[in-house]
């Protein structure tokens, strides 16, 4: 057969211009689904992480309370500066009493931090230079991956010398590390210096019904509302903006810093993540004293029996007026018995708080499962 007798070979064909849009189609589809699961399955493993850095923290707490006899305390009261004739800030006059050690600091020794609890010099205030060493560390149990910014060390410049805080040794060399986990002081804060005259601070102090709070030396027996039914530790957002919080020091003790209420509700900071909140935003204080997180649709907390738990944002909550931060279910009085009301948490500083439902209406979830000895009942089905 010569080659004029062969057949004509058929072209090649390639795809058409439609055809190939089709599968770019397709594969954008399929794409489409599959990123969706896969975000979940990565927010589903920070969320396990979660909790098992809560676990952590909350078993560390009964390690300390079989050596101590008490869950550790929110706060203590030291002299800023262990100088006499010094005060803040290094200028001269009398020594200031001031909050310190948060109650992290001494579960260092329970959560594998041996060495760094053993650096942090007790007779020192933690704003002072002795323990800038120990501030600067942080500890990455105290971090929860779905707020990845809490892990990120912030330099706290030279101007910012705190309190006496190694002056001139800024600019890169002190840093400021954070948590995003929290004790649970109660239903309301009380932020009543110690150096108001001792009645008053004590009896004051008196009315907090948390766990973990200024002074607060809680024993379990204390907690006669059950221990699983009252919260021990709480998450609390830091990164609410784009560019952090500014709050929830880990060293520091204090309410938005180191301690929680449940006087505002689960995740209040929902629809504002990203926006421009500071310190003089009417909602900073609310969203840095309240349980909160990244996790879609609630928060994880660490009751008083070890255990972890998620808790919804549609918990059930006494109602607030945003516009003040008040509630109409709580008065407020101030220390020598003006009752003022609704009660709202920036109204004052030294105050009595109570809770005044209306007639025939009990504590509400959340604040139930935030108060140690008030004998509410609460279903686990509530939450």
């Amino acid at each position: 057969m010569t080659a004029s007798d062969r057949p004509p070979s058929s072209p090649r064909r390639g795809f058409t211009l439609i055809e190939l849009l089709v599968v770019i189609a397709i594969i954008a589809v399929l794409i489409g689904l599959l990123l969706p699961a896969v975000q979940a399955a990565r927010e589903a493993a920070r969320r396990a992480q979660c909790t098992n850095n809560m676990k952590q923290l909350a078993l560390a707490a009964h390690n300390y309370h079989d050596s101590n006899q008490v869950f550790p305390p929110g706060a203590m009261y030291m002299y800023v500066i262990n100088i006499p004739g010094i005060g803040p800030n290094g200028v001269a006059g009398p020594p200031a009493l001031n909050r310190q050690r948060s109650y992290l600091i001494d579960l260092l020794q329970f959560v594998e931090q041996g060495a760094a609890y053993n650096a942090y010099n007790q007779d020192w205030h933690p704003y002072t230079c002795p323990n800038t060493t120990v501030v600067s560390q942080g500890v990455s149990t105290c971090w929860c991956p779905s707020d990845p910014i809490v892990a990120e060390k912030v330099d706290m410049g030279p101007p910012q010398y705190f309190f006496g805080w190694c002056p001139g040794a800024g600019g890169g060399t002190i840093y400021m590390r954070y948590t995003s986990y929290l004790g649970n002081a109660g239903t309301w804060f009380t932020s009543v210096s110690r150096t108001s005259t001792a009645p008053t601070f004590q009896t004051i102090n008196a009315q907090m019904n948390g766990v973990i709070y200024y002074e607060s030396n809680t024993p379990i027996s204390a907690i006669t509302d059950g221990t699983s039914n009252t919260m021990l530790l709480g998450e609390s957002i830091y990164g609410f903006t784009d560019s952090g919080g500014g709050s929830h020091w880990w060293v520091s003790a204090g309410y938005g810093q180191s301690e929680f209420t449940s006087f505002f509700g689960v995740n209040p900071q929902r629809g504002r993540i990203g926006a421009a909140v500071d310190a003089n935003d009417p909602v900073y204080g609310i969203y840095n004293s309240s349980l909160s997180s990244k996790h879609p649709g609630g928060a994880n907390a660490a009751f008083a029996d070890g255990s972890v738990k998620f808790l919804k944002e549609t918990i059930q909550t006494w109602p607030l007026d945003p516009a003040t931060g008040a509630s109409p279910w709580v008065a407020r009085s101030d220390t020598q018995g003006s009752e003022t009301a609704p009660g709202g948490m920036n109204a004052g500083s030294q105050n009595f708080f109570r809770f005044v439902p209306p007639v025939g209406t009990g504590m509400p979830v959340l604040q139930s499962l935030s108060t140690r000895s008030s004998g509410e009942v609460v279903s686990a089905d509530s939450y």
